[in-house]
């Protein structure tokens, strides 16, 4: 059983060699967590090679507009964030979108152990993954999420000021 958890214990830091078992945990508990919220939008990852797949990832991101930052609580892999700093596009002008012409991070995924869940790793792994961004140039952040997680949205929204922007639409057609 995992001894009480202590903020003070938590570190961020890049990826290294043996992670791999942290990171696969906290992908098969957010696809647990999603495949309950919606089963025909989400599935459980095949976890067969996961570990390795991921840690093998992890160590080959290596771009200065590309960022992985792993939380860890004594040694251990818990959860990760991967940032990605975005570059105006060439015909930024001819866009109605003005963010296409202003660099932008994109928080492409953040994942936490569900034990770790509501501990302030997510609050402090999104505030460094922010500070990045500001220093590569990131006028503003833009990130994905499940509208219908009662996990997610709040934790966007309400503790880290993040509103709403677009909403994606999807109709089956099978």
């Amino acid at each position: 059983m995992r001894k009480p958890f202590d903020v003070n214990d938590l570190s961020i830091r890049s990826p290294r060699a043996g992670d791999g078992e942290g990171f696969a945990r906290a992908w098969l508990d957010a696809g647990d967590y999603y495949v309950g919220l919606d089963s025909d939008a989400f599935q459980m990852p095949n976890a067969v090679g996961l570990a390795e797949w991921m840690e093998e990832g992890a160590l080959k991101a290596g771009s200065p507009d590309v960022r992985f930052f792993v939380a860890d609580v004594s040694g251990a892999a818990i959860g990760f964030l991967v940032g990605v700093v975005q570059r105006p596009i060439p015909n930024a002008e001819r866009q109605f979108v003005r963010e296409v012409g202003q660099v932008r991070l994109i928080v492409d995924v953040l994942v936490v152990q569900r034990a770790y869940w509501r501990h302030g790793v997510g609050t402090r792994l999104m505030h460094l993954a922010e500070e990045w961004g500001r220093e590569r140039g990131a006028e503003s952040v833009l990130l994905d999420t499940y509208v219908g997680s009662d996990v997610s949205v709040p934790f966007y929204e309400q503790r880290m000021g993040y509103g709403r922007r677009a909403l994606r639409f999807k109709k089956r057609l099978v």
